[in-house]
This record gives structure tokens, sequence and C-alpha cells, in this order.
């Protein structure tokens, strides 16, 4: 309902560049927030980034102290309850929170949020993070190949189809 008062709004006032975006909601500009930017990886709308690997718990919880090391993010809190774990971390300016959880044996999610001060979350960071614990997965051999993703099918075209272009006999 939103979403249509806002659109209604933004095309009937479309000459009006003084109404800031604003008015319109920010859920309505927000609607989007939550979709699927990278395969795994999800945006929820709370700023924090959150990905499954299909990788063991204890795995994905080495990949993250060795990207944290990379990155320069000290440790400072480690809170273990039940089967979850949850990491603090400190940045330059930024404070950082992991929660790792296993749903089973090989399959494990992680929620990261990097917070700038108490009201503003930095995705950009945080998407960052997760990539890096994605490349410390990914140079392990044993879960590189669990990482990759199926590459799209390839169409051939004339002169790749594997026969040689000579004419008929």
């Amino acid at each position: 309902m939103v979403l249509v008062v806002g659109v209604t709004a933004m095309v009937g006032l479309h000459g009006c560049a003084a109404i800031p975006l604003t008015a319109v909601g920010v859920s309505a500009l927000g609607a989007g927030t939550g979709a699927v930017v990278k395969t795994g990886t999800e945006y929820p709308f709370g700023g924090s980034v959150e990905r499954t690997f299909a990788i063991p718990k204890d795995a994905v919880w080495s990949a993250i102290l060795q990207a944290f090391d990379r990155t320069g993010v000290k440790v400072e809190t480690v809170k273990v309850s039940g089967d979850r774990e949850d990491f603090g971390g400190q940045l330059q300016h930024r404070k950082v929170q992991v929660s790792v959880t296993p749903f089973s044996e090989s399959l494990t999610s992680i929620t990261l949020t990097v917070k700038r001060n108490f009201f503003l979350n930095d995705r950009a960071t945080g998407s960052e993070l997760v990539e890096q614990i994605e490349q410390c997965l990914a140079e392990n051999p044993t879960f590189a190949r669990r990482l990759r993703r199926p590459s799209e099918p390839k169409v051939a075209t004339s002169g790749e189809s594997g026969q040689s272009a000579q004419a008929p006999p």
C-alpha cells in the first residue's frame, strides 16, 4: 500500500524536484533491501549481511578468524551459547559482530554486522568481510570445490562445435 502511494506521489509530482525522497516513505524505497545480491548472500532490512556455506562450522570459524586477521579486525569477545558462536571485533571507527550458526554438520550460516555508530550500519564493509571469509574458504582445497557456482551453459557458435570448417568433399 505504501509503495502504491509512494509511486503515485512520484508520478503525480514528477516535475517537483524540491520534494525530498524521504517524503515518499522509507519502506517504499527500501522494498528491495532484502534482495539477494550475490548467490547465497542476503542483505536483510536490519543492515546485516547473511551468508550460508555448505561447509562445517569449525572451518567457517577458522576462515572468519583468518579473514579478520587479514583485514585488521581485532577480535575482542567470543561468546558460545549451545551450537551458536558470536564474535565481537573492532575496526577503526567500526564495531564488527558475527554470529555463526550450524544448521547441520556441513551447513553453516553466518550473520555479520558492521556498525558505524548506534544508528548506522556499514553494509559495504560487512559485504567485503563476507567476501574475505569466502576467499579464505576458497583457498582451502577441501572447500574450494564447494564454493564454485556452476557457470552458465555455453552456447556453441559456428566454429566452436568441435568440427573443422572444411568444405564438403
